[in-house]
């Protein structure tokens, strides 16, 4: 980490003073408290968030909506600068508790009582874990789709990223996060290589694993309960449903994640299925 920070150090210098000059209109992080009282989503504007942080924003909006969980969207264009952990959209609790991604909100929202995997055995849980880390490695091509596909980097990524910076800010920061998502997909230690080709062969992996578990041809989520059989909802299904319905929906000139995660249409029909069943929404406008 310590090696990145030295490459990247101009890129993180200009987005943390920029992110610093915006966290001064927040308020600091308070201790927690127990009663969420509100909650206010801060997002890109629709048509400029990309694909990656529209995957997340997905999952969510899904996740608080299956705890019954209002909120209220703030559409901001800056809101990379506010997060405060490179991750996004943003959530602010209680006008206090700041809160980004997914994973960070699922901490958040267990430490107060709030979870959907309580009935899951210790072997479901080890297993929801195995593939919460499978989602790591489809996030990690979502970047690699949105930055170095390079139709994809010049006729949606980049446009969208600058939309919010003038010169000389709206060429210098694409090009150390281009830069900084090579070098995170260059880590992946099963990638042998970076190219389309292997895109694919990866996104395939992925989709393979992610079937085999839900099963060839039968209907259902990723956990049934040990004692009445019956569909479990748990936080594996809002991030995995959050993820393929964003994939599945987006629009981009060179797509091939998307046909190679199509080619399994199971994927596709648990989409369906939790939307019919289980009222799991992508609401994007909610407000």
């Amino acid at each position: 980490s310590s090696g990145i920070n030295a490459e990247y150090g101009q890129h993180y210098y200009i987005t943390n003073y920029l992110r610093m000059s915006i966290m001064e209109q927040l308020h600091d992080i308070s201790t927690l408290n127990n009663e969420i009282e509100s909650i206010r989503l801060i997002d890109h504007p629709k048509g400029f968030e990309l694909l990656p942080s529209r995957c997340e924003a997905t999952s969510i909006k899904v996740l608080l909506e299956k705890h019954g969980l209002s909120y209220q969207v703030e559409i901001k264009s800056n809101v990379e600068y506010i997060s405060t952990n490179g991750r996004f959209p943003v959530l602010i609790f209680n006008e206090t508790d700041i809160v980004c991604g997914f994973a960070e909100l699922v901490k958040y929202l267990w430490k107060r009582g709030y979870s959907l995997s309580d009935k899951l055995s210790q072997e479901q849980k080890c297993d929801l874990d195995i593939y919460t880390a499978l989602i790591k490695r489809l996030e990690a091509l979502e970047l690699f789709t949105s930055w170095l596909i390079e139709d994809n980097y010049t006729h949606v990524t980049l446009p969208a990223y600058t939309s919010h910076t003038t010169w000389p800010l709206s060429a210098i920061l694409p090009f150390y996060k281009k830069r900084q998502v090579y070098r995170l997909v260059a880590s992946q230690g099963q990638w042998h290589d970076i190219s389309s080709e292997m895109l694919m062969v990866e996104t395939k992996d992925v989709a393979s694993a992610l079937t085999e578990r839900l099963g060839q041809h039968e209907s259902g989520t990723f956990f049934k309960d040990a004692d009445t059989g019956q569909d479990l909802i748990t936080e594996l299904d809002c991030l995995v449903y959050g993820h393929l319905n964003a994939i599945f929906m987006t629009k981009l000139p060179s797509y091939r994640m998307k046909r190679a995660l199509g080619l399994h249409s199971r994927l596709i029909e648990y989409c369906k299925y939790v939307e019919a069943k289980h009222g799991l929404k992508a609401q994007r406008d909610r407000s």
